[in-house]
């Protein structure tokens, strides 16, 4: 039996694994617009991977059974662009979530093992032909003509210079490179995808802004391969070679040729060999625009096909010169310098990287325009609420050792928080309690973690291992925790396998206001989430509520996860609708019903008109609880 009690009692609690059964919950879920958690990525590449190893420069690497190595980039900022670079400005900080990308580029071996496995024919095979060199050699270094032909029989397996099964794949178009990833893909039940413009440089320059993946030093003929004395023997003057170089090779090398030109991560081949495709739709302005965390390129025109959008390259090529810190534009392998190409095109000197990217399924919500509300609670404890709810609700407790905060939302939003922790005297931010680990309310520790302790859950601290030191709990407890906090007593509480393994109430004992986190979200507008993946149990949740209504007074004010401050009435409401449509679905499951049939069918009254405008809806409700029921094998009974 499962006790618990606000002042000196006992929790016990047998935790369970939950199986890995979230993908139905996050595509359904996604498709209705809400913000999902982003999952735990070491588990789950943990779980597909053959082996798991550490680097010689101390990064997780994982080993797959075809042979494909990802690196783990952490989470953190770093620095992208480059002043005086017109492509590349305004140079910036960038915050990016942890994630995983090729140790490699993808190689000839790689590239014919899929095209084997599913019969592929690419852009170049269906008509469109590949760019090549047609060796032809300026006599002076004055003449401007580029030595290139688009050849009609140009393809990855055609490509007119000899390349071993070791050599990175060109020829391929992004459309192709895309088609290798949705491939891996569903062989290893990972999202595998191309690195956005901002991972890949995140790869190459690590956090100190380096110029080159190996540092700021200019390249030796050990570093990389790039328009050297060997090109020019056979090329001329063409594409700027440098003749003091000799990298050991005219075209393209094995992917691991040049160890001491690898990147902070201990990632290959990320300056020269060949070019690669990433993500973003290129557009030359975009940095002037695009946001501080996660950015993932400009949104692609309508009406535009493939032939009229230009992808992002990044890292040059065997064909191209080493650059140095005032050449502006141009093709080099400069780090933060990138060009443009038609997404349908091939060309001999470009080829791909993959990457494992979570958040590709989780896009964040619009926050465009959003607002942070300020609403007093009760005594000196104050909410803090993102308009649109488009983030988890804050608490902020100021006192004269300085402010302590419950969550702190998204990234994007940290500034808006402080600008309305001013108008309360609240800036000072001392100490920070996280509920549980999602994005939308524990993203913004990156920011205001350097200032701060960090406290949460025993287990929740294993939920940040991909954040940078900063963001991640400082303090952690198993089961209760209590702080003195100006004249107001602060209790948490840990719930295991609730909404997820973390999930901890704030209960502000003088104020008599509970933070439930999401635990609860107030009102019919939208539908509660268990997080599967995360260690959340359906049965878990309606364990934790159920305790909560025991010791939660009638006249406490509650702050929920989202939507609008509430009170006992309206967390009993949320227990029952949970309790009865669980059992609803719980019953359909019994009459053999599949979940597309339950969803057709839909939640019986009063709970049909829920979920009509949150984030989420009865369908992902139904979908939700149809996976937690079969990952338990049962459902509470209402009473």
């Amino acid at each position: 039996m499962l006790l618990m009690t606000f002042g000196t009692g006992t929790r016990t609690i047998r935790a369970t694994l939950r199986p890995f059964l979230a993908i139905l919950v996050c595509m359904a879920s996604v498709a209705h617009g809400q913000q999902l958690p982003t999952p735990d990525s070491n588990e789950a590449v943990r779980r597909a991977a053959a082996r798991m190893d550490t680097n010689q420069d101390g990064f997780q690497e994982a080993t797959f059974s075809d042979g494909t190595i990802m690196v783990q980039i952490p989470a953190g900022p770093f620095t992208m662009g480059r002043v005086g670079e017109r492509d590349a400005e305004p140079e910036r900080e960038v915050t990016l979530d942890a994630f995983w990308i090729g140790k490699f580029p993808v190689t000839v071996a790689q590239f014919r093992a899929f095209v084997e496995a599913t019969g592929y024919r690419t852009d170049a095979e269906h008509g469109a032909g590949a760019w090549q060199w047609n060796g032809w050699a300026p006599e002076t270094p004055d003449e401007d003509r580029d030595a290139w032909d688009l050849m009609a029989d140009g393809r990855w397996n055609n490509i007119y210079f000899e390349q071993g099964d070791d050599h990175p794949v060109g020829s391929v178009s992004w459309n192709d490179a895309q088609a290798y990833c949705a491939w891996l893909a569903e062989g290893f039940g990972l999202p595998f995808t191309l690195p956005t413009e901002a991972q890949w440089e995140k790869a190459a320059r690590g956090d100190d802004g380096r110029v080159f993946p190996w540092g700021n030093e200019s390249p030796t003929g050990r570093h990389a391969n790039l328009a050297d004395l060997r090109f020019m023997s056979k090329y001329g003057h063409a594409r700027q070679p440098d003749p003091g170089l000799d990298d050991g090779y005219v075209e393209t090398s094995p992917v691991d040729a040049y160890p001491l030109g690898r990147s902070p991560y201990g990632v290959y081949d990320l300056a020269g060999n060949l070019g690669e495709w990433v993500y973003d739709i290129y557009d030359r302005d975009y940095y002037s625009q695009a946001p501080d965390a996660n950015p993932r390129g400009p949104a692609r025109p309508d009406g535009l096909s493939d032939a009229e959008i230009d992808r992002v390259n990044r890292g040059g090529s065997w064909v191209d010169r080493a650059g140095d810190l005032g050449t502006e534009g141009g093709h080099t392998i400069l780090s933060y310098q990138r060009t443009g190409d038609e997404q349908n095109s091939a060309d001999d000197h470009m080829g791909f990287r993959i990457a494992i990217d979570f958040r590709s399924r989780s896009p964040k919500p619009d926050l465009e325009g959003v607002e942070i509300i300020r609403r007093h609670v009760r005594g000196s404890v104050y909410m803090l609420q993102a308009t649109g709810d488009v983030a988890g609700n804050v608490a902020a407790l100021p006192s004269d050792r300085g402010t302590l905060l419950v969550d702190t939302q998204f990234v994007e939003l940290a500034s808006l928080l402080r600008q309305s922790l001013e108008e309360i005297d609240a800036e000072d931010v001392t100490l920070i309690v996280n509920t549980h680990h999602h994005d939308d309310h524990a993203e913004g520790n990156a920011r205001f973690g350097p200032g701060a302790a960090i406290i949460g859950s025993l287990n929740l601290r294993d939920r940040f291992l991909g954040a940078p030191a900063h963001a991640r709990p400082t303090i952690t407890f198993e089961n209760e925790l209590t702080l003195y906090w100006g004249d107001e007593t602060v209790r948490l509480v840990h719930f295991p396998n609730a909404h997820t393994d973390s999930d901890v109430v704030v209960h502000f004992v003088t104020a008599n206001v509970f933070h439930l986190g999401d635990l609860f979200n107030a009102g019919t507008t939208s539908f509660p989430s268990i997080d599967l993946e995360s260690g959340g149990s359906l049965q878990g949740l309606v364990t934790a509520l159920a305790e909560l209504l025991e010791v939660v007074p009638d006249d406490a004010r509650i702050i929920p996860g989202h939507y609008a401050i509430s009170d006992r009435n309206g967390l009993g409401a949320t227990y029952r609708m949970i309790v009865e449509t669980a059992a609803f679905v719980r019953g359909q499951i019994e009459s053999g019903r599949s979940v597309e049939e339950t969803v057709e069918l839909g939640l019986p009254a009063p709970y049909d008109s829920w979920g009509l405008t949150g984030y989420t809806s009865g369908s992902a409700w139904i979908e939700n609880l149809y996976s937690a029921i079969q990952a338990n094998g049962d459902a509470p009974r209402p009473e």
